[in-house]
């Protein structure tokens, strides 16, 4: 079986990223604090110093490339994703880059929701090595967030080549949950876990929350729990694991559990968001100084020019901004490119509160077909509605 770049670096949206070999910020004194790195940087620098000295290295390069990528996807760091394409910017001068590059350029621009430059470059790969697993399973993973259903389905066929049944499974189970199979789906990824104690631990993680997503919009909660919480246990957790359990805990109503999941994870600009959404519920004393931060690092994204996370900023406006109509505008800006459950989740409650039946009926129908019951439907009208209303302010 070929290589595969791990699993993680395939499912996370992330900020935009700066290049990691512009001119370095100078402080003014020696003794000014700059920021505390996470302690995964210190190796990582230290081998880039050693690939500049080595700069016509092109495996060495791509290698240190896909350890930034890793990076960046598991700890939702941008600065990573730029380190890799500084990194990679050299290769794309050749005549024709490596299919690894390739693919982390793929990687990187699906980072920045430029989700048809990544297609353009995951096809490219395939077009020269059709057996490339890698490559069919990003393909899977961008057709579904751009909501093109039976592409992403019929984009994990060839997975079926993996010497790991699971890979496969997984990859059709989350698209086949979004096209009025949930049940089935989630039956047979269960099963495949069962059979497969001995996936690799990243795969398994992957494939456990994919589960736990699945059963936690059937209303499943006790299956959804346990899945989640295995996922945790299997590997070390991924941002995107982490909010999506975040959100579970706050669907339940458990916002102590939630916040104690987030804490010290203020980093990642969307745990930070659950963190907020969790102590305005708690009364939170810390609340007002969050509310704030994600102010200012929306005000930077959009300073920049950046609109990548516009489903948690119309969450923002609509349950600590409370403006209904804003959020609703953001949530329909945001549903025109990506149409995954969260986003149609967010364009449903924004709707509801707003009042638009219209948005809200459209919304209702992916939802629907992705497995949601009108009980479950019903339940998210009200806690929408009871959230959006709440009085103590941020």
């Amino acid at each position: 079986m070929r290589h595969l770049i791990p699993l993680s670096c395939m499912c996370i949206a992330v900020v935009a990223c700066m290049n990691a070999f512009a001119a370095p910020f100078v402080p003014s004194d020696d003794d000014q604090f700059l920021e505390r790195l996470p302690r995964a940087a210190a190796p990582i620098a230290a081998e880039l110093r050693d690939l500049r000295a080595r700069s016509g290295d092109l495996s060495a390069s791509i290698e240190l490339a896909q350890k930034f990528v890793t990076l960046g996807s598991e700890d939702s760091d941008p600065r990573y994703f730029g380190y890799a394409a500084g990194v990679l910017a050299p290769l794309w001068k050749l005549s024709v880059p490596p299919v690894k590059a390739l693919l982390l350029r793929a990687m990187i621009a699906q980072n920045r929701h430029d989700f048809y430059d990544a297609l353009a470059d995951v096809d490219a790969v395939i077009k020269s090595d059709p057996a490339n697993l890698q490559a069919w399973l990003m393909r899977a993973a961008i057709s579904k967030i751009l909501g093109r259903l039976d592409e992403a389905r019929a984009s994990c066929a060839p997975l079926a080549a993996s010497s790991e049944p699971l890979l496969a499974v997984a990859c059709v189970s989350d698209a086949a949950s979004l096209m009025g199979g949930s049940r089935e789906a989630a039956e047979a990824l269960e099963q495949t876990l069962e059979a497969r104690p001995g996936a690799t631990p990243e795969r398994r993680r992957w494939a456990l929350t994919i589960l736990a997503e699945i059963a936690a919009r059937r209303g499943e909660a006790q299956r959804a729990e346990h899945s989640f919480k295995a996922a945790l246990e299997a590997a070390k957790p991924t941002a995107y694991l982490l909010a999506a359990y975040a959100d579970f805990l706050l669907d339940e109503e458990r916002f102590a559990d939630a916040a104690a999941l987030l804490a010290g994870q203020v980093r990642i600009d969307a745990a930070l968001l659950r963190l907020a959404l969790a102590e305005r519920r708690l009364g939170s004393e810390g609340l007002a100084e969050h509310v704030s931060l994600i102010e200012e690092r929306f005000a930077a994204s959009r300073r920049r020019g950046e609109a990548f996370h516009l489903g948690d900023e119309a969450r923002f406006t609509l349950y600590l901004l409370r403006d209904p109509t804003k959020a609703l505008r953001l949530a329909e800006q945001n549903w025109r490119v990506q149409r995954t459950p969260a986003d149609a989740r967010i364009l449903y409650e924004s709707a509801v509160v707003a009042g638009d039946d219209a948005a809200a009926d459209k919304a209702r129908a992916f939802l629907t077909r992705a497995g949601m019951s009108e009980e479950r439907l019903t339940r998210l009208s009200a806690q929408a509605a009871r959230a959006a209303t709440l009085q103590n302010s941020p």
